[in-house]
């Protein structure tokens, strides 16, 4: 693997990924889903910021989808939605 892209990478278990994968050499596109904060959650704390590519955007777009993978080799799809009302 070459590049790889990590949807919810700003997420708890997102990050600790990117940082993993980056230790282990391999390029890493991080998805954090956009917001008015300009607030990339917990990637802001990640040790290897300057050497990830962060995205921001919304993986429920499909015409955004198709154009943040082009040139990755594999997608970690860990998006997922942290607050759903009961």
């Amino acid at each position: 693997m070459n590049k790889v892209l990590v949807t919810g990478a700003d997420g708890f278990i997102g990050s600790h990924l990117v940082e993993f994968l980056v230790s282990r050499g391999i390029k890493v596109k991080a998805l954090s889903q956009y917001n008015s904060f300009n607030n990339w959650g917990w990637l802001e704390d990640v040790n290897c910021r300057e050497q990830i590519e962060i995205i921001s955007g919304d993986i429920r777009d499909p015409f955004f989808c198709k154009e943040i993978i082009t040139g990755v080799d594999c997608v970690f799809h860990l998006a997922a939605l942290i607050a759903i009302p009961y």
